[in-house]
């Protein structure tokens, strides 16, 4: 009987192990898909750009062309005006401008070292601006603009950001690849998420979201709750054209949602190129702001 009871036990514990290593196997199986899957990706969006010697020529990148604001929620503007983006990797500067006086456009700059965005009348920020002075990243590791930038991250080797490849998602009715981005070092509050179209594997979105959360008030003014803020921007990248061998979209559109205790706002930025031109001569006060 004692035998009989041993033999069993033994045949469960030879199972359980045969088990564990079942699942072992398998995670290690998925790891290395998901591994293979963001290389296949990041070998073929690069493809999608263009050939190597026509991404090593470039040394820098000026684009122009024409703007348009639309202020859904929080704004009532409603104006068309110029926009233009230089690159020169890790530099970078947006200029957008409207002849309105209260909204005379954005500007957002970094020169390798620091950040800075521009004023609105009276010293204010507007919502886009507030937004990269509490989010530096996307300007700093390249990342906003797309492949319109020469700092875009995923043209370098290594990436310097911690990738993750979370399969399929379909946005607006497209079925796409969704890529997961975070820093290497920093704060990971900030959550990224880059999309690419699966028959071309060119990138046509980025989403940058981040929470405020819930917390209690300060001031007699105040309630006793403040409740949690949310902030998405969404940039979304269309009609690719070929300019000196790469591919290139000419349509960009900024989208920046905020959903807060005490106000909302909801805006678009409708940005169209006209001109891209590659290796000009760029003065270094070009990416400052005075």
């Amino acid at each position: 009987m004692l035998s009989s009871r041993l033999s069993r036990a033994h045949a469960m514990v030879q199972i359980h192990i045969c088990v564990c290593l079942l699942v072992l196997a398998a995670s290690d199986i998925v790891a290395q898909e998901k591994k293979l899957q963001i290389e296949e990706l990041l070998s073929r969006h690069l493809e999608s750009v263009g050939s190597a010697s026509a991404r090593a020529a470039v040394k820098n990148r000026f684009a122009a062309g024409t703007a348009k604001f639309v202020g859904r929620i929080g704004a009532t503007a409603n104006v068309e005006g110029t926009v233009g983006m230089v690159s020169l990797c890790p530099k970078v500067r947006y200029s957008v401008k409207f002849p309105d006086p209260q909204y005379p456009g954005e500007q957002l700059a970094y020169d390798g070292k620091s950040v800075v965005v521009g004023s609105l009348p009276a010293g204010k920020r507007s919502p886009l601006s507030l937004f990269i002075q509490q989010q530096e990243l996307p300007l700093k590791d390249g990342l906003l603009g797309g492949v319109l930038s020469t700092c875009w991250p995923l043209l370098k080797d290594p990436v310097p950001a911690r990738l993750e490849y979370k399969g399929n998602k379909k946005i607006d009715g497209r079925q796409l690849h969704v890529l997961g981005y975070r820093q290497q070092k920093g704060s990971p509050d900030l959550k990224i998420t880059l999309y690419f179209d699966p028959e071309t594997f060119r990138h046509i979105r980025t989403d940058y979201e981040f929470r405020i959360g819930a917390r209690l008030g300060v001031g007699p003014n105040q309630s006793n709750l403040i409740q949690e803020s949310i902030y998405l921007l969404s940039e979304n990248f269309d009609d690719f054209r070929l300019v000196d061998g790469l591919t290139l979209p000419h349509s960009y559109k900024l989208q920046l949602s905020v959903q807060a205790s005490v106000s909302a706002v909801l805006m678009d930025w409708n940005l169209s190129f006209e001109k891209i031109a590659h290796n000009q001569q760029i003065e270094d006060n070009v990416f400052t702001l005075k």
